[in-house]
């Protein structure tokens, strides 16, 4: 390994920016490859984006499909090429289809992850060339979090309150859609998750919360277990301030902790993997198509480019800024994080307009595409954003509206007086809610017929909403004959504000298919690499499916870690 010249006061083998999926998978590779990796964090809590993310990692082909859904390399590599088209090349997609795959098998043989395939979650468009009907979408298996100590515990990044029953516990992926259904099935689920949460009584007052992890958490805690076993330390509230270069290789980093900065040497490389740079205003506004801005993402506020801005300095390219892995989301009164409008618009008896009325897109289509469709209608109108989702007394008794629960579990005499002032807009009639809205009501009437008209028949001849099997996975399978319709036609009425917002941002360094970031030459710089949101997405401007941000973090995050092992290695190899 090369020996840096310059004084340290520490060093390390990888360092780490970051403690999110990426950051977690190179330090278990590091590790297990018999380096020392010291991880960096510059808040108080670690986990990152993927702690309070749902925690699912889409890859092709793995070994938890066998038996559920056939898949292999080809279709995997067919349906990515189809949907990423020319802006990443063949050969940086077989190559990423085949070490997910493998990052997948290493890491759950090692204990670091353990996933359960989804075999009835289908990708985002599953009737595309090479595109399943389920099996590439995985959650983490729910960790006991009475593993880790209460103060490893405590410092764990909290689940966004989206992904919390009542503020007490969460679900599973598999759970939820199931208690979607609203059948005594869904009723059971729910009935037999609560008894749960309240035996886990005295480890939830012990630990301060509830002890059974799910989604993003369940991976993250997993892995910090993962660490802990391996002595592997996060440094909290730790910022990385700046990379330091010697003979033209990246040997180390600047760090402040409580005003103190100190040099830390890093052996075999720097791993740049702090995030995207979604909450950061001014980043969005020079690449990012307009109107936008860091208030309307559901990912973490630490999230300011800082990784994308040291990396460009030293000689890094950037790509890929424009895009972000979109979602719709509502703002909630006196909430930081946005909530994300996923299973709701997917929903009967529900539809979205713009500030004129007019419904303007298939509400259930993938999330990245209604944001897309929201920026394109305006584009055109000026009236697209924000937009509105309109529904009516049926769908508010048996869904979920954002922070609301179903009417029939909280009805709105119960609901805190903050929402319906703030938040939720009711009126009795269209025509009411419409003067409300300062929404033309002859123009929202008049869709709303036409909706429900499509609605009774089954077919949105607008929009061909219901038609894919993937809009149909969170629709209501007891309503026939197109579960993603239903009409609104029950007073009182209802409305709520939809953002284009973000689970986080895509652009970021060029890499390599081994996750070394590269220069205007397309030549790595030395001791540098890139993974997660910092690192431009091998998905390009699309997304496939479920999980299809998690599982390119922790694939080149365990890259990162094999190429500063190799390239460490073949520096003292004569």
């Amino acid at each position: 390994m090369p020996t840096p010249t310059a004084k340290w006061d520490e060093t390390a083998d990888l360092v780490i920016m970051g403690s999110g999926a990426a950051a977690m998978s190179a330090a278990v590779r590091a590790a297990d490859l018999g380096l020392h990796p010291l991880i960096f964090e510059a808040t108080d809590k670690y986990g990152g984006s993927t702690a309070i993310s749902g925690g699912v990692c889409w890859i092709a082909n793995n070994m938890h499909m066998a038996g559920k859904v056939d898949d292999n390399p080809e279709s995997a590599f067919e349906y990515l090429r189809h949907l990423v088209g020319d802006t990443i090349s063949d050969e940086a997609l077989r190559q990423y289809t085949a070490n997910a795959t493998r990052m997948l098998e290493t890491l759950q043989a090692n204990g670091a992850i353990n996933m359960d395939s989804l075999e009835s979650y289908p990708d985002y468009y599953p009737e595309a060339p090479g595109g399943r009907p389920g099996g590439r979408s995985m959650e983490s298996v729910p960790f006991d979090a009475t593993s880790l100590d209460q103060t490893t515990f405590a410092q764990l990044r909290r689940p966004h309150p989206q992904s919390q029953v009542m503020g007490w516990f969460g679900l599973t992926a598999r759970q939820a859609q199931i208690i979607l259904a609203n059948n005594w099935r869904s009723k059971w689920a729910l009935f037999t998750a609560l008894v749960g949460c309240i035996l886990r009584y005295f480890s939830r007052r012990k630990y301060g919360r509830d002890t059974r992890l799910t989604a993003g958490n369940a991976l993250i805690g997993r892995f910090r277990k993962a660490l802990v076993d391996r002595n592997v330390q996060i440094r909290l509230s730790s910022t990385v301030t700046g990379l330091i270069r010697e003979n033209n290789r990246v040997v180390g980093v600047t760090v402040e902790n409580n005003g103190e900065i100190t040099r830390i040497g890093a052996r075999c490389g720097v791993l740049l993997a702090a995030g995207g740079f979604s909450r950061n205003a001014k980043m969005r506004q020079t690449h990012q198509q307009a109107p936008i801005t860091a208030e309307w993402g559901a990912g973490n506020l630490r999230n300011q480019g800082d990784g994308h801005n040291m990396g460009a300095e030293v000689g890094g390219v950037l790509a890929q800024m424009d895009e972000a892995w979109w979602t719709p989301t509502i703002l909630i009164p006196r909430q930081e994080l946005a909530w994300v409008i996923v299973v709701e618009k997917n929903l009967p008896h529900c539809i979205i307009v713009d500030q004129s009325g007019h419904r303007f897109l298939n509400e259930a289509a993938p999330y990245l595409d209604v944001v897309k469709a929201m920026y394109a209608a305006h584009k055109e109108t000026d009236r697209a954003i924000p937009a509105w989702m309109i529904f009516d007394a049926t769908f508010r008794h048996k869904y979920p509206a954002g922070p609301l629960a179903p009417g029939y579990a909280v009805p709105d005499k119960r609901l805190s007086k903050r929402y319906l002032d703030q938040f939720l807009v009711k009126a009795n009639t269209v025509e009411q809610l419409a003067a409300k809205t300062q929404i033309d009501a002859d123009t929202l009437q008049e869709g709303i017929t036409r909706f429900n008209a499509q609605a009774v028949s089954g077919v949105d001849s607008d929009f061909n909403r219901g038609d894919s099997l993937s809009d149909r996975y969170y629709g209501d399978p007891n309503v026939k004959p197109n579960p993603c319709l239903g009409p609104i036609v029950t007073p009182p009425f209802y409305a709520l504000q939809v953002w284009p917002g973000d689970l986080g941002t895509k652009g970021g360094l060029v890499t390599d298919s081994g996750a070394r970031v590269l220069d205007s030459e397309g030549q790595p710089i030395g001791g540098l690499y890139a993974a997660g949101n910092c690192a431009a997405s091998i998905m390009g401007k699309t997304y496939p499916g479920a999980g299809g941000t998690i599982a390119p973090a922790l694939t080149f995050g365990f890259l990162s870690a094999e190429s500063a092992h190799h390239d460490a290695q073949a520096e003292v190899t004569p």
